[in-house]
């Protein structure tokens, strides 16, 4: 007779493991992947906490600014200053908080409004954005050069991380002569 074969069969010496397991070397890669994505985390809502309620002025023009002033104005023509500045001059970057204006208290609709002097004799009123349910973000107002007579100023007033104008509105760019402020 002949031997029988049976297809199959385990051998009761061997052990045969049908669940996988994770070994040392795969924890320890978990982990430190879980660890980085919280640290990353943590990074991004203490840099977003560090971007709100600023004004940040640029002029990186070769131009001096004499004045430069900033408010709120809202439909019924109140004001909510925010800030002046007393000379802002060439190639210089000024940052202030603006954490003390409570600006999350606007209500209704209010736009953003600039006057700026030059030392040149222009003078300018920009009057920009949308803010609906008052704001907590920054204010970055840029002059600088466009190899002409005109200088350009960017305006842009954003909230969070990416300095969204989705909910403001605020991200405007005009061309000004600083001889005597004719804005295009």
């Amino acid at each position: 007779m002949g031997k029988l074969k049976v297809k199959n069969y385990k051998y009761p010496g061997k052990k045969v493991n049908d669940t996988p397991r994770i070994t040392r070397k795969g924890k320890a890669i978990l982990f430190s992947i879980i660890g980085a994505v919280v640290a990353l985390v943590i990074a991004l809502v203490w840099i977003e906490s560090g971007l709100e309620n600023k004004i940040v002025i640029k002029n990186k023009s070769s131009h001096d600014i004499a004045s430069l002033r900033f408010w709120y104005e809202d439909e019924n023509g109140a004001v909510t200053e925010i800030m002046s500045f007393d000379g802002v001059a060439a190639k210089e970057k000024i940052t202030k908080s603006t954490e003390s204006l409570e600006l999350s208290k606007l209500q209704g609709e209010a736009w953003l409004t600039v006057q700026i002097v030059f030392k040149d004799g222009g003078k300018a009123i920009l009057q920009t954005g949308q803010f609906l349910y008052g704001f907590n973000g920054r204010i970055m107002f840029e002059v600088s050069g466009t190899g002409s007579d005109e200088l350009m100023l960017h305006l842009k007033a954003g909230e969070g991380l990416f300095n969204s104008t989705a909910m403001t509105g605020c991200d405007d760019i005009y061309y000004i002569n600083p001889q005597n402020g004719y804005i295009e």
